[in-house]
């Protein structure tokens, strides 16, 4: 669990409830709209209470005992009467119940309020927090202190820096002490003067920095990525960055300013934001190959075939749109959530697009 601007997030690895397909029995997916201030913590209280009444009774329905039923959403019973638990909320709340299993998680994203008892969880609201791809690399850059994050469109996480430097003194540090003194100017700031003839300035000794971390940030994250790394930093650092790093996509404009004191959240927003043209670009180039590729027969846009087609492993990557409200509006949507579940078991990709678009796409391995 973490706490944030995006409010209280828990761990969004939900690999224990995509194994439970191999469970029987009915498996029930709650999906309540919550607030990060907590001032509607009542409301989304009193929405999962009814839901859970509404699943109890389809467990009972399916078969199942009153006694069993109602022991199965016991756990659910005792969140619901924790008042400090609604009071610490992010923007969503996503909880999972079968006989012997429960899990109640705090998503980052907001969700459509529903209920839904099947053979399967629904996962299908979750779609943006399980897609592989989709993220981007934040460095918030200043000369006091450095940070490296990975991001998606609704949740960020900061990494290990690793080899990267995490401040200007590490790097200057290592530098001889006799080839340096420093004597502070007006207005509290140092300028740095070299002897021997060195001709070491601040600009300059600021440079080297920003070429330090340039080249161990190509070093650390490697150059085989495609994810974009958006830097967060006085403008005058990008052109030094770029040139230092042997990262191959780094985006050609930064989050302006000074980021010693930038929340995540903001820092997360903000890149998005500088993104969306060339991912809006990227994802229609991409949708027009997986259509191509659907067309000479290495795909379909058809749900039925597809959640075939996944179930035998064949699915190479799976697009959904990324508006939950047109996967909640299909009529096939409980194939498209077999479908998904099958694709990510079977190790392959999960992929949301904009623009509007509310086709369901699958392209193939074989």
């Amino acid at each position: 669990m973490t706490a944030n601007p995006q409010g209280t997030v828990d761990s969004l690895d939900f690999t224990d409830v995509l194994e439970r397909g191999d469970t029987s029995g009915p498996k029930a997916s709650l999906y309540v709209p919550t607030d990060v201030t907590g001032t509607q913590a009542d409301r989304s209280a009193k929405i999962l209470k009814n839901q859970v009444k509404h699943a109890t009774a389809r467990f009972e329905e399916l078969g199942m005992s009153s006694s069993a039923a109602e022991s199965a959403f016991a756990p659910i019973a005792e969140l619901i009467a924790d008042s400090s638990y609604w009071r610490l909320q992010s923007r969503g709340l996503v909880v999972f119940v079968e006989p012997g299993y429960h899990r109640a998680v705090r998503v980052p994203i907001d969700v459509i309020e529903s209920v839904t008892v099947d053979e399967q969880f629904d996962v299908l609201p979750l779609a943006p927090v399980l897609e592989t791809s989709g993220r981007c690399y934040i460095l918030a850059l200043a000369k006091n202190s450095l940070r490296l994050f990975e991001a998606a469109r609704n949740s960020i996480e900061e990494l290990p820096l690793g080899t990267i430097p995490g401040s200007f003194d590490e790097v200057i540090g290592d530098l001889p002490e006799q080839s340096l003194q420093f004597r502070a100017t007006g207005g509290g700031e140092a300028a740095y003067y070299g002897q021997g003839g060195t001709g070491e300035t601040e600009t300059m000794l600021t440079e080297k920095f920003i070429r330090a971390v340039g080249k161990a940030v190509g070093d650390e994250l490697g150059t085989a990525r495609s994810q974009p790394l958006v830097l967060a930093s006085v403008a005058e650092y990008l052109p030094i960055f770029r040139k230092a790093s042997a990262y191959p996509v780094i985006h050609d404009r930064v989050i302006p300013g000074s980021p010693e004191h930038s929340q995540p959240d903001d820092l997360r927003s903000a890149a998005w934001k500088l993104l969306h043209d060339s991912e809006a670009a990227r994802e229609s180039a991409e949708r027009e190959r997986a259509l191509s590729l659907v067309h000479n027969g290495k795909g379909a846009v058809d749900v039925g075939e597809i959640a075939h087609a996944a179930e035998q492993g064949r699915v190479d990557t799976l697009y959904l749109p990324r508006d939950g409200e047109q996967l909640l509006a299909s009529d096939a949507r409980r194939q498209v959530n077999l479908a998904a579940l099958a694709t990510i078991r079977t190790s392959g990709t999960l992929r949301t697009l904009g623009g509007g678009g509310a086709e369901v796409i699958a392209t193939f391995r074989y």
